[in-house]
């Protein structure tokens, strides 16, 4: 049977309404995983089956059609054709199985082919079936009793592994079938030379791509489409989405959203790289470092209790401990600018717009608002007063008359 004499109806009737078919099962809507499953069996033409205005909304996100059955395209989207009809609640079907069925499906006039205790058939798309998929809105199970009654005959001879028949009715289901979605999804890494250490405590969605040699450890969470490269550490207890992690790269104990991590660089402990980080190649980001929207060239490190947003970190900078980039003035964000081969000392504040230049020395506890010239020293901080102690007892006199000592 080839490509173009297949069609898939993908059945979403909502009389349960539109929550079990949107439920996410590792990262992807259950009913766009039987969409993906039905695509990757060899079917290029789907349609969701649905009264639901939810999903015809979603629908385009998909790259399907929503099929209205009050109205009169059905007959021309089936007659003469193969058709697989699918509930959209079936988030484990594989496309292994998808193929298989087509495969085994011999076609016998009008006869409906149905899988034991699964709400999957295969038909020729004849009058009767027509006839079936017109009318009110109904699901896959209402199709298949329509079109035995009026007159089409309906057989059991799907095999379908009892996993893949699993439906997602409410939220009730879905431990279970993330439990079992996951562990398929840790074999298939596992094949793909990725080393997990304990296989109850990994997390890995399934747009989510991960390189051979890569270690995960116990509390990893990868989301989205991050993307890790070959040869890197990954925990524990590391929280990715979004984000590429490049080769031989370590991120451990650590949260990065919408990131990227450049080859060779260490991330964390405890550090959080949110939207927009750009961090490395070979440099370190350590504990309680923040970065935002930054791009942190080769070789920086910013080793301890930091704050990097809206900035610009040229090569080799170091960033001492408690050093804030200053970046929001209560109207805008601005940027900060240090050049390469600077260094910041420690609980240093730089209040943007500012540029520092390349190997320039900012001295610890300095708060500078200007920008300071390459390769000059910057002090931006208050004299140091030393006084003697006064007796006990003569605090409360001293903080009585603070003026008569301004005064003398």
């Amino acid at each position: 049977m080839k490509s173009r004499d297949l069609v898939a109806f993908v059945f979403a009737s909502g009389r349960r309404g539109a929550e079990p078919f949107l439920l996410p099962v590792l990262g992807i809507p259950t009913i766009e995983r039987v969409i993906r499953s039905l695509r990757g069996g060899g079917i290029e033409e789907v349609f969701v089956f649905t009264d639901l205005a939810e999903l015809r909304e979603a629908a385009e996100g998909w790259s399907v059609d929503p099929v209205d059955p009050k109205k009169g395209d059905i007959e021309r989207i089936v007659r003469g054709r193969l058709l697989l009809g699918v509930e959209g609640d079936l988030p484990l079907l594989s496309p292994q199985s998808i193929a298989g069925l087509i495969d085994r499906f011999d076609p016998d006039g009008e006869a409906l082919l149905r899988a034991e205790g699964a709400p999957v058939f295969i038909s020729i798309g004849g009058s009767s079936l027509i006839g079936a998929l017109m009318g009110s809105p109904a699901g896959l199970e209402a199709v298949i009793d329509r079109y035995a009654k009026g007159g089409g005959t309906v057989r059991f001879d799907l095999p379908l592994p009892s996993d893949q028949a699993i439906r997602l009715l409410d939220r009730r289901d879905l431990p279970r079938i993330e439990g079992i979605a996951r562990r398929s999804r840790i074999d298939s890494l596992l094949e793909d030379r990725v080393s997990i250490v304990d296989l109850e405590r990994t997390y890995v969605e399934e747009d989510v791509s991960v390189g051979s040699g890569t270690t995960l450890y116990p509390g990893v969470h990868l989301r989205g489409a991050t993307r890790i490269g070959r040869d890197c550490t990954i925990g524990p207890d590391a929280f990715i989405e979004d984000s590429i992690i490049e080769d031989r790269s370590i991120v451990r104990y650590s949260v990065i959203e919408g990131s990227r991590v450049r080859e060779g660089s260490s991330i964390g402990p405890y550090s959080h790289l949110r939207p927009g980080a750009d961090v490395g190649p070979e440099a370190r980001v350590g504990n309680f470092v923040e970065v935002k929207a930054a791009r942190l060239g080769r070789g920086v490190k910013a080793g301890h209790l930091s704050y990097i947003g809206d900035a610009e970190v040229g090569d080799g900078t170091n960033i001492g401990a408690g050093t804030v980039t200053c970046n929001y003035d209560g109207v805008r964000k601005n940027k900060t600018v240090i050049e390469e081969g600077a260094f910041i000392g420690s609980n240093a504040s730089l209040v943007a717009p500012i540029r520092i230049g390349r190997g320039a020395f900012i001295a610890a506890g300095s708060t500078i608002t200007d920008d300071v010239p390459p390769e000059r020293i910057a002090f931006g901080r208050a004299r140091q007063v030393v006084k003697e102690r006064k007796e006990e007892g003569d605090d409360r006199e001293e903080a009585q008359a603070p003026d008569r000592e301004r005064q003398s």
